[in-house]
């Protein structure tokens, strides 16, 4: 009987490790299927929000083409210019069972443009910025990437994968208009296209690559938005923008095959409020209030820890009492929250050539922790910025800005699984009248 008991007990045990092994490995499979697709510079469209973290109701700059369109009604009659880049670097760090993963990416290229012309009560822009991604991941392991993705695309071999790399950037355009109807409220509209870039790549270091993909799709969108000015002193902004629906084709570089995919990025509402208690000092405070979040499109990939089986679906991600976990497919929102982003900054001047200026914000998470995904997760972070605008003369001025993130570590499967993320950024852009 006490044989019996070991017996059972030994199998149990063995049983029981080999399922959670399995079910840890179906999470880094989906991971793998979804890494880099959105990167964490979200939000850093140019060089003044690097430096204030809050720019929702700018009305003295025509980075406001990016934020605030209906402020540009407030620019003094002319042709402005708005070119600029953002750098940054990242630590992603995770941790699965036994094995840790790094990557220190950096990304030197982030560039944005806008130009706005005002003309009495009204005014036109188009503006060029990345909106999400613009970075590049690289996970390296001698002794293997142990994924369920990497084993299938290492064709069985008994030696895992031991690089993954992973590219992914949206380039947004946008065009439009804004008119004052009354000295205190303005109205803005816009059409705006967004092109959705993905690249992935896995194989030995120093041997090459074993498979690769690349995702390339296309969607349009809009923003709508007005500014309330009740005093001169006050400026309240409202702007909603439209979910863009990216379609396009996924490529397998490889085998020369291809599908038709899908990327979305999230529709917002974004509130601002500027007040200027003095004339050298400038407060904005903002609220961003994201509904939704990237979706997939198409069939999905079923793999069932238990039975040991890959089946098809149509769900973007679920993980069933018997251990069955799908990524991929058409439904949306799976464990997905509404993310909310809160910012405070300021500007002030402290010599007629320069402004100093800084700001902070708080970003929460928009992911339940099991639908995380490990190599890329999307954590809770708090930012803080600092920066100077220096005006050689009164038609062109330099904006300098640094910022960091401070991410909140997140767990999953019991602990096993543990995610960290860091980042620093930092931009420079020369802002203009040019007519």
């Amino acid at each position: 009987m006490i044989y019996v008991r070991k017996y059972f007990s030994k199998y149990f045990k063995e049983d029981f490790m080999k399922k959670l092994m399995l079910l840890v490995g179906a999470i880094l499979f989906a991971s793998t299927l979804m890494v880099g697709d959105l990167f964490a510079y979200n939000y850093q469209y140019d060089a003044s929000f690097t430096r204030m973290h809050a720019r929702a109701a700018t009305t003295d700059a025509p980075d406001a083409a990016y934020y605030n369109a209906a402020g540009l009604v407030k620019l003094q009659d002319g042709l402005y210019l708005d070119l600029g880049n953002v750098m940054g670097t990242k630590r992603y760090s995770h941790k699965m069972v036994f094995a840790n993963y790094h990557d220190a990416s950096p990304t030197w290229i982030m560039p944005h443009l806008a130009l706005v012309y005002k003309k009495d009560k009204g005014s036109v822009f188009a503006e060029l910025h990345i909106p999400a991604g613009g970075g590049t991941i690289m996970y390296r392991n001698i002794y293997g990437i142990y994924s369920l993705m990497t084993e299938v695309a290492g064709l069985g071999l008994p030696i895992l994968p031991s690089k993954l790399k992973a590219y992914s950037s949206w380039i947004q355009g946008t065009i439009g208009g804004s008119y004052a109807l009354t000295d205190w409220l303005a109205v803005t509209a816009s059409v705006k296209y967004a092109q959705y870039t993905y690249e992935m790549a896995i194989g030995y270091v120093g041997l090459g690559t074993i498979s690769k993909t690349k995702t390339s799709a296309g969607g349009f969108g809009g923003q709508a938005g007005l500014m309330i000015s009740p005093i001169k002193q006050l400026d309240i902004t409202a702007m909603y923008s439209t979910q863009i629906i990216a379609r396009g084709t996924t490529r397998d570089m490889k085998t020369h095959y291809s599908h038709i995919d899908e990327a979305r990025l999230p529709d917002y509402l974004l509130i601002g409020i500027n007040v200027k208690p003095v004339e050298n000092v400038s407060i904005q405070a903002s609220y961003q209030l994201t509904f939704s979040q990237q979706r997939n499109y198409g069939s999905s990939y079923v793999y069932d820890a238990l039975a040991g089986q890959i089946l098809n679906d149509f769900s973007y991600s679920y993980m069933t009492s018997t251990g069955a976990f799908a990524t991929g497919g058409n439904a949306q929102d799976y464990k997905m929250k509404m993310s909310h982003k809160v910012a405070l900054g300021g500007e002030f001047q402290v010599h007629k050539m320069v402004a100093v200026s800084l700001g902070g914000s708080y970003e929460s998470q928009d992911t339940h922790p099991r639908a995380q995904v490990p190599f890329d997760p999307g954590l809770s972070n708090i930012g803080v910025g600092l920066g100077l605008k220096i005006t050689p003369i009164e038609r062109f001025s330099i904006q300098i800005g640094g910022s960091r993130y401070f991410y909140i570590s997140e767990k999953m499967m019991f602990g096993l699984i543990k995610m960290n993320k860091e980042l620093w950024s930092g931009a420079i852009a020369l802002t203009g009248k040019i007519i």
